[in-house]
């Protein structure tokens, strides 16, 4: 099989991923809450593309952050962004 094949093929299930969520997004309750879920589904579509265990990540991201001094540069958040995180495990 071609790797583009390969690529659509899994960008394909990601999209379904998405797209199954819709139905739920109606529930959201408010603009901002649609944007926290849209983040929230970008996050979890980012840890499966790269292979992270959403729910590991998660709460060691949350004990990392919370850890974080208030003056933290934005460089040290993007540490903890799943790509970067799973090269730091």
């Amino acid at each position: 099989m071609k790797l583009s094949k390969l690529r659509d093929n899994a960008i394909e299930r990601l999209n379904r991923y998405v797209s199954l969520s819709w139905r739920n997004s109606l529930f959201f309750g408010s603009h901002k809450g649609a944007e926290r879920g849209a983040m929230f589904y970008s996050l979890v579509c980012s840890c499966r593309l790269n292979g992270v265990n959403f729910f590991e990540y998660i709460s060691d991201v949350i004990n990392k952050a919370a850890a974080l001094p208030t003056n933290t540069p934005l460089e040290k958040y993007r540490m903890l962004l799943p790509d970067k995180w799973k090269e730091n495990r």
